[in-house]
């Protein structure tokens, strides 16, 4: 049977990685609630015109709710409500919706395969310690987001920490039953993460060869134009006062 050909485009790891960047940049220097609306919608945009439409909503869900976080941070600040928690709460929405911006781009660059992630590194001409840190860096957090679920399925199959009610009822020993496993899972996924790393090759001193071809096209270079014009615009009309 024929392959399907891809629809969409497939970015450049080295795309992801300037996008984060980007992002990480227009964050700081855009303030306004509108701006960042602005620049988040740009980067929903991104992530359809790359074939992510499937990440588009959780994204959705996630901004309304960290507005909604701040939007009751500022209610309880107007109702004379303890100002810690109120300032707390306002601040855990803002910070939030912002780093959903970055943090879309960094979750598709760990998408990418662990050998195309370090040829594309070298190419960018980095030490290849710092690509192996990346590689291993971006691979860990999902790995130990897997075992943080596979041992929340394990204590709700033997009845623990099942429903809302029974999780803040006994919230110490349920916080217990997790970390430690957790924490003697970190230490097996580091070493697994270490073994897979030395298979691929890592000590290898010679070029990294990925099967993938890497490279930077003008699509590529399209996309972080087009972030950058965005947060651009957003800045300077921030700046005249029509955001």
């Amino acid at each position: 049977m024929e392959k399907r050909k891809q629809s969409y485009f497939r970015p450049d790891p080295r795309t992801w990685l300037l996008l984060c960047l980007l992002g990480i940049a227009s964050i700081l220097l855009v303030h306004s609630e509108i701006g960042g609306l602005c620049l988040f919608l740009g980067c929903l945009l991104i992530h359809l015109l790359t074939g992510k439409a499937n990440k588009i909503l959780p994204y959705m869900l996630y901004y309304l709710v960290f507005y909604g976080i701040g939007w009751a941070g500022v209610r309880l600040l107007d109702s004379n409500v303890a100002f810690s928690v109120s300032s707390m709460l306002s601040s855990i929405g803002i910070v939030g919706r912002k780093i959903l911006i970055p943090l879309s781009f960094a979750t598709a660059l760990a998408g990418e395969a662990t050998g195309s992630l370090m040829a594309a590194l070298q190419a960018m001409r980095f030490p290849k310690a710092v690509g192996i840190a990346a590689s291993v860096v971006l691979r860990f957090f999902p790995t130990i987001s897997g075992e943080y679920r596979a041992i929340r399925s394990s204590q709700r199959f033997r009845g623990i920490g099942v429903g809302v009610v029974h999780t803040l009822t006994h919230l110490p020993s349920t916080v217990e039953y997790i970390l430690i496993p957790l924490i003697l899972r970190t230490t097996k996924v580091a070493e697994e993460l270490s073994a897979s790393m030395t298979v691929r090759g890592v000590r290898f001193s010679g070029e990294t060869i990925s099967y993938r071809p890497i490279h930077f096209s003008w699509k590529d270079g399209a996309l972080c134009i087009f972030m950058t014009v965005i947060a651009g615009a957003v800045f300077v009309l921030e700046k005249g006062g029509v955001l």
